[in-house]
């Protein structure tokens, strides 16, 4: 992969017409977007009901709702029942759908329902598909300073098992219909929520449900957006266009009785033929499917504020310590790489060493297409085993995979959002990508086939989905009023609304 910077000079820069980059940054954009009157009612409600709005985050966080530990199923009714009443009072219409089953500690237990809702039918609005989920993994109490299930304010900053990923967002979007309805002011676009709560056990059973909705509940959908993740600096707000996939591989080598090669020296042979001491991946035509980087691509790097690659450079290896923000950032997000993990030997008392694994990551970038870099692999490691002469059996086995996923934010949806962000926080949106695969995003964007926007709505250093998870008061207000300043800017999107 060539970085086009390498022979970029200050004379040389090219300004370009792409489709995708060029324009956006070379548009001369406005800090400040004037609130028009309706929004800044919604405001002033937002602002006159903090209290009432900090209470119903620290009833919802509450809820044990881990979807992956039999002993909290009860809690994760208790969480559904939670969810059907706010819809009821928001007069929303909904229906709880079973999914299926799934084994949960050794029983098998029915899929917490699917939660479709929606408000609002006008054929003259949008309508806005909102994803969310209320699900939180099993928090270790060892590695958080508060407990996990009581909101706990630190500083202005409110801790919790939710409150910055699933049940936090969640309540912003229904605080935002309530202040709609309060201050007796129809919601300007048409609402829709798919509410899940298996997010965190890969959305088992998203991928099956949602086409058999397509023709009806997701008729007619302008977009869809999520609330996930997290800015990444403390101050300057984000927007999400894309995420990397990845494909987990288990390779497996068994001791042969007609092999004296030790199966560890064979799994070497198999793991230096991956990768280098340089992370250059060495799979033959594995980059074929890796799109070009042009220079209009790393000005929207560039571009990027609120990152300080010298918090990170120790942490580096010494051959990246040198690099840029530019190719720190696409190595990242936008390049391919391998990790090998560390052998897997058998802990059993039988103490039997004749079979060893090792599990290896690729995380792939959009444009590579799964099931290819599968075949590449396999194709790979059989390769090898056979120029090396490995006698003893070798394995090589796909455990999981995701898709990548990648948006144009130069798309009408994408300058809602940002415009959106603008007004509450005078700030220009950054245009960020994410290093973490997201199986839900996947499917929604395969299943439903519209444009997706990422709008996170907490800073970095909240921890969505980890210990000590937590999201900034700033943030938590700001960030409903984002919600209804995109509802505004949506509605005002004058393309076909479908």
């Amino acid at each position: 992969m060539v970085y086009p910077h390498t022979y970029r000079t200050e004379h040389s820069e090219t300004i370009t017409t792409n489709a995708v980059y060029g324009e956006y940054y070379a548009a001369k954009t406005s800090k400040k977007i004037n609130i028009e009157p309706d929004l800044l009612l919604i405001l002033q409600y937002v602002d006159s009901n903090r209290l009432q709005f900090l209470d119903d985050l620290a009833e919802i966080v509450k809820f044990k709702s881990v979807s992956g530990k039999l002993q909290y199923r009860d809690d994760v009714d208790r969480m559904i029942s939670f969810t059907e009443e706010w819809l009821k009072k928001l007069q929303m219409k909904y229906e709880c759908f079973n999914i299926g089953h799934y084994l949960l500690d050794g029983k098998k237990v029915p899929i917490p329902s699917v939660i479709l809702a929606s408000l609002g039918n006008c054929i003259d609005k949008k309508t806005v598909c909102v994803y969310l989920h209320l699900d939180v993994p099993e928090p270790d109490l060892a590695d958080w300073t508060t407990n996990p299930w009581t909101l706990t304010n630190k500083n202005n900053v409110f801790f919790g098992n939710g409150t910055a990923c699933g049940k936090g967002p969640l309540m912003m979007w229904f605080h935002v219909i309530q202040a709609f309805q309060k201050s007796d002011m129809p919601l300007p676009v048409n609402v829709k929520f798919i509410i899940e709560f298996m997010n965190h056990e890969n959305s088992l059973g998203l991928s099956a449900f949602l086409p058999t909705r397509v023709q009806d509940f997701f008729a007619g959908i302008y977009n869809v957006i999520l609330c996930e993740s997290e800015w990444i600096g403390g101050k300057h707000p984000c927007l999400i266009y894309g995420c990397v996939g990845m494909i987990h591989f288990e390779i497996a080598i068994t001791q042969s009785e007609d092999s004296k090669v030790d199966i560890k020296e064979d799994m070497k042979a198999i793991v230096n033929s991956l990768v280098d001491d340089k992370e250059q991946i060495l799979i033959k035509h594995f980059g074929e499917y890796v799109e070009q980087i042009t220079p209009d691509e790393e000005k929207v790097y560039e571009n990027i504020k609120d990152f300080d690659a010298d918090e990170i450079r120790d942490s580096l290896p010494d051959f990246k310590k040198p690099w840029d923000q530019v190719k720190l950032l696409m190595s990242f997000w936008r390049l391919p790489s391998i990790h090998v993990h560390e052998n897997l030997e058998c802990v059993c008392d039988k103490k039997d060493f004749s079979k060893i694994k090792k599990v290896v990551t690729l995380k792939l970038v959009p444009r590579q297409v799964v099931d290819k870099v599968e075949k590449l692999v396999k194709a790979h490691v059989k390769s090898v085993v056979k120029e090396n002469n490995i006698k003893n059996t070798v394995t090589c086995e796909t455990l999981d995979s995701k898709r990548p996923w990648f948006e144009n934010f130069r798309l009408p949806c994408y300058n809602a959002a940002r415009r959106a962000v603008i007004q509450i926080y005078k700030e220009d949106p950054n245009m960020i990508r994410e290093s973490r695969a997201r199986k839900a995003v996947t499917v929604l964007d395969r299943v439903l086939e519209k444009n997706i926007v990422m709008l996170p709505l907490a800073c970095r250093g909240s921890n969505p989905g980890e210990a000590n998870e937590n999201i900034s008061s700033r943030n938590y207000y700001e960030g409903t009023k984002v919600i209804a300043a995109y509802m505004f800017q949506t509605s005002y999107i004058k393309d076909a609304a479908v």
